[in-house]
C-alpha cells in the first residue's frame, strides 16, 4: 500500500512539473492516465485471449494523449489572451487531423474493431463523469 502512494505522489509531481498547474486539470489527467495505463496491461495480459482489448486499449491511449495535450494548453490558455484563439483553433485542428490519422491507420491498416476502439475513446468521458460526480459528493458531505 505504502509502494502505490509513493507512486501516486511521483506521479502528481510530475504532472505539476510537466505544467498541470491546476489541482482539478491535474486530477483528470492523471486518472486518465491511471485508466489508459490499466487498459494496456489488461490488454496486454489477455489480449492473446480477447484481441479487441489491444484496439480498446489503442483508443484509450489516443484520447489519453489528446485530452493530456488540451488540458495544458486551456490551461496556458486561461492565463495567456493574445492570440489565443488562432493558437486555439491550430492546435484544435492539427489533433483532430492527426487523430484522425491514427483512427483510419488503426481501422484500415490495422483492422481494429471500431465498437473497441470508440470504448477506449470514451474513457474520458467516464473519467470526466467519475471527478464530476467526486465533486458533488464532496460538496455535499461538506455541507451536511
Amino acid at each position: 500500500m505504502m509502494r502505490l502512494a509513493m507512486i501516486h505522489e511521483n506521479v502528481e509531481a510530475r504532472l505539476y512539473r510537466m505544467g498541470y498547474t491546476l489541482r482539478d486539470v491535474r486530477i483528470l489527467v492523471r486518472n486518465q492516465l491511471y485508466l489508459a495505463t490499466g487498459s494496456v496491461v489488461i490488454a496486454a495480459c489477455l489480449g492473446w485471449m480477447y484481441p479487441w482489448l489491444f484496439d480498446f486499449a489503442a483508443g484509450a491511449v489516443l484520447i489519453t494523449l489528446n485530452f493530456s495535450s488540451l488540458t495544458q494548453f486551456v490551461q496556458h490558455l486561461v492565463h495567456k489572451r493574445d492570440g489565443a484563439v488562432a493558437r486555439l483553433l491550430f492546435r484544435f485542428y492539427g489533433r483532430l487531423f492527426l487523430t484522425g490519422l491514427a483512427l483510419f491507420a488503426l481501422i484500415v491498416w490495422g483492422n481494429a474493431v471500431v465498437a473497441a476502439l470508440l470504448a477506449g475513446l470514451s474513457t474520458v468521458v467516464v473519467t470526466i463523469l467519475i471527478w464530476g460526480a467526486a465533486q458533488v459528493i464532496g460538496k455535499n458531505a461538506k455541507e451536511a
